[in-house]
């Protein structure tokens, strides 16, 4: 997986069905973490959860769109982690076609719930930390792409 390649990352994702979400507390300022159901499907950069509306995490998000995602794989104590930028969308049309059936666990009227939102992430830094060697891999940063 080339650094500068910003799909490399979507196939390694796509191996892992939970992630742990940190945003900065809109009232507090402090670092909340919360584990998330991804969507199994990585589309492009982009990483989809569903949430609700009414949550703190909608809150933070739009206070400072600033996020990070860590993925484990207790197998082996490989980590993904991921910082980029989350919003929250409220969009009934994209929720059909981005419903991943996990998501039912907490939305179990489907797509249709009404306090249901979108949540994407737009990654702009990925690492990868092997848990055999210890040894840290940056598979993607936007800043690199841009210099």
């Amino acid at each position: 997986m080339a650094a500068d390649d910003p799909h490399g990352y979507a196939k390694l994702l796509s191996g892992y069905r939970t992630a742990i979400l940190t945003t900065r507390g809109a009232e507090d300022g402090h670092l909340h973490a919360r584990p998330m159901a991804m969507r199994q499907q990585v589309r492009g950069e982009e990483i989809w959860f569903a949430t609700s509306l009414a949550s703190s995490k909608c809150k933070d998000l739009e206070a400072d769109p600033r996020c990070a995602l860590v993925f484990f794989d207790a197998a082996d104590g490989t980590t993904v982690s991921v910082s980029g930028r989350g919003e929250v969308l409220k969009d009934k049309k994209l929720a059909q076609e981005l419903w991943d059936p996990s998501w039912v666990r907490w939305f179990p009227e489907g797509p249709e719930q009404r306090e249901l939102a979108l949540l994407r992430v737009i990654p702009e830094h990925v690492e990868r930390c092997d848990g055999r060697t210890g040894k840290l891999e940056v598979l993607f940063s936007a800043a690199r792409r841009r210099g």
